[in-house]
């Protein structure tokens, strides 16, 4: 899985994809310990209503047909 790192001497933040258990990885930088950190999940959900129920249309309002001419 990729996970986010901060060295502990330099602060610098690397991303890097490792197993679920890894706490710790060697900053590319400095060689110093860089410890696992929590960041920003990017993710986006589609498909949910205000009420919170899921609905196959990206909007809940349904659409009246125009007239034609």
């Amino acid at each position: 899985m990729l996970y986010e790192f901060k060295c502990e001497k330099c602060g610098k933040v690397i991303e890097q994809i490792v197993k679920m258990g890894t706490i710790k990885i060697k900053c590319p930088a400095c060689g110093t310990p860089a410890k696992k950190i929590i960041s920003v999940p990017n993710f986006i959900v589609h498909g949910f209503n205000a009420k919170n129920l899921y609905s196959k249309t990206p909007s809940s309002k349904k659409k009246t047909p125009t007239p034609t001419e």
